[in-house]
């Protein structure tokens, strides 16, 4: 049995379905990709479900009708995801929207399944928090853009869960792997969808990897090559590191019955959260 999939862009203009249940083991939630070429828009509209837009690349002016409001967020940009952090809209279910491009862009979509939402959101690139934990090769930066309860903009969905993480060069993401895929006092299941992009002198790679110790224990690895790659996980532990020289972005989205975030470490790298430096030869 698989208990990750990974999914591969088609370079579609407007919207791209890239992740739904029906074409992956996540239950709660789907995953898209919008592409607009320059002086060109397209249209969409929501039912069922709510949606988070985070821009990739590009410029946008996104409109929004809820209600009988209308929305209007004009001159949304973004150069590097590796050195800029984020512009992200929140758009709830029976909702329509539209976004216009001058010279192109590239934005990534979560949506997780609810009936009603809040009112749509701008989060500006002020207020994304953003930290650095860990240390030596396993210390990233972090991206929060919605939040679970108690932490950064969690009054703005309803289900969705959604950030954004930057390796050092040869570094982990997410390490130690972590996990949250049943009911316990410190763990909730959530199901989680990653996106990637890698930087290079050369080019480069990702792995991508979910495993299991007991009582089901398995070990899937993905390779990550470039830019066009999504990947839905519903079970196990996951982390992911960037080859020698690589910097690897991640876009990651959480969605579950509740917008409950807990997970547990693989307990063998628990010591970790107290490590700062550790000699090499």
């Amino acid at each position: 049995m698989t208990y990750t999939t990974l999914h591969r862009f088609k370079d579609v203009q407007g919207y791209e379905s890239v992740i739904t249940p029906e074409n992956s083991t996540v239950e709660h939630m789907e995953f898209g990709r919008i592409l607009v070429d320059g002086g060109t828009g397209m249209n969409g509209s929501l039912e069922g479900k709510e949606m988070a837009l985070v821009i990739m690349e590009g410029d946008m002016d996104v409109h929004v009708s809820f209600k009988g409001q209308e929305y209007d967020y004009k001159g949304i940009t973004r150069g590097s995801v590796f050195d800029e952090k984020p512009t992200a809209i929140y758009l709830p279910p029976h909702c329509e929207y539209s976004i216009v491009s001058k010279n192109g862009v590239e934005v990534r979509t979560f949506c997780a399944y609810c009936d009603d939402g809040n009112e749509p959101y701008l989060c500006t690139p002020d207020n994304v928090e953003e930290g650095i934990p860990g240390a030596e090769k396993w210390r990233r930066k972090y991206r929060f853009i919605f939040g679970p309860k108690g932490m950064h903009n969690d009054h703005v969905t309803q289900k969705l869960i959604v950030g954004e993480s930057v390796s050092r060069p040869g570094g982990w993401i997410g390490f130690p792997g972590h996990k949250h895929d049943i009911v316990a006092d410190n763990e909730y299941p959530l199901d989680e969808i990653f996106s990637f992009k890698v930087k290079g002198p050369k080019g480069g790679y990702v792995f991508a990897m979910s495993y299991e110790l007991e009582p089901e224990k398995f070990a899937e690895v993905h390779l990550i090559e470039d830019d066009k790659y999504a990947m839905g996980i519903a079970k196990g532990y996951h982390t992911s590191l960037a080859a020698p020289g690589c910097t690897e972005f991640l876009l990651w989205g959480l969605a579950g019955d509740a917008k409950t975030y807990k997970l547990v470490y693989d307990e063998r790298f628990d010591w970790m959260d107290h490590a700062e430096f550790m000699e090499t030869f």
